[in-house]
């Protein structure tokens, strides 16, 4: 089921990347031969009136045959014949479908789940099971003195616990309208360096409307974009492992864990990945997206490029990438053996 939930997301998100070449492409009358999903041979194809669609055995990666794309090619209407904005605009095209499809999942999860507001009131909403103070403090205990020291907010809490330096306090708390004192040991907290009581305050989801959700998904959109660009920050500064690196084998590891916590876990995944997926196509490596768009903002600016040279560029970097594709999937099964 995880691989199949894997191999599921992983298509959707290639699908959107292809169909932005190929709308584009569509956009600028070029024509469009086949639009395949997956590698390798053809399990299912469908002739359109000018373009096929297929479905392959590999399932991961796709792609568009573009006519015209090959460095000879004098194809009437066909790519290569096309100004350097439209080449360029199929080419980024890819990207930025995987960037919207990344928001509108995000805004669609803002929508859904709304958001936290928590309460200022000092009622417990939960007793972390891991706490000393488990077996004596309960939900929806409100508590009303800590060691003589008169309770009305949760930051009252929170600022008698930091004044307090002692393991242990006596609580003062209101359970079922009865007034009850209660001894707490404190929790040692080896992270923090500190001593916390292990309570959380009551909470409650509220629904965004619209105008407000498109705001909250920008916000959260915009961390997704931090976090990716600082992983590709480290993984080039040599901060990360490649060993650390998950290929298609280590994925279904890591959708197996996320789709624990339910569907909106799996939506942020997906988003994540999407934004990812983009990234990495724009990276200037050969074979890519982000390789080939070079070429063309070199044409941009006056700079010929042999078309023999440029097409065994793209040639060493596709070998190069099913290599990367082979190791990172070997380091998988390897990291799987040794768990």
């Amino acid at each position: 089921m995880n691989i199949i939930l894997t191999l599921l997301i992983l298509g959707v998100i290639i699908l959107v990347h292809e169909m932005g070449h190929f709308f584009t492409a569509r956009y600028f009358k070029i024509p469009v031969e086949e639009f395949a999903i997956g590698m390798g041979p053809i399990l299912y194809s469908r002739q359109g009136k000018e373009t096929k669609y297929s479905i392959r055995a590999i399932p991961m990666g796709g792609f568009v045959n573009i006519k015209g794309m090959e460095v000879d090619s004098v194809v009437e209407d066909g790519f290569n014949s096309k100004s350097k904005f439209a080449r360029f605009s199929v080419l980024i095209a890819g990207v930025v479908m995987n960037f919207i499809f990344a928001y509108i999942l995000v805004f669609g999860n803002t929508i859904y789940n709304g958001k936290v507001e928590v309460s200022n009131k000092p009622i417990i909403s939960q007793v972390f099971e891991e706490s000393n103070s488990y077996s004596v403090l309960k939900t929806n205990d409100e508590i009303l003195e800590i060691d003589g020291r008169k309770i009305k907010t949760w930051e009252d809490i929170q600022r008698v616990n930091s004044e307090i330096d002692s393991e242990t306090m006596r609580f003062k708390i209101l359970r079922d309208n009865k007034v009850m004192e209660k001894d707490v040991k404190l929790t040692y907290n080896e992270e923090r360096k500190d001593y916390l009581i292990g309570i959380t305050p009551k909470y409650s989801v509220v629904k965004y409307g619209f105008i407000e959700g498109i705001k909250a998904s920008v916000v959260i959109y915009k961390e997704l974009f931090t976090t990716i660009i600082s992983g590709f920050e480290q993984l080039v500064t040599g901060k990360v492992n490649p060993k650390e690196i998950a290929g298609p084998v280590g994925m279904v590891k890591i959708v197996s864990n996320v789709s624990q916590g339910g569907i909106g876990l799996l939506l942020w995944l997906t988003a994540l990945l999407s934004i990812n997926i983009g990234f990495f196509n724009l990276i200037p490596f050969p074979a890519l997206d982000g390789g080939r768009i070079i070429f063309i903002l070199l044409e941009a600016i006056g700079i010929k490029i042999n078309k023999r040279f440029e097409e065994k560029f793209h040639m060493v970097g596709m070998i190069i990438l099913f290599g990367l594709i082979i190791l990172i999937t070997s380091n998988d099964i390897l990291n799987i053996f040794k768990r």
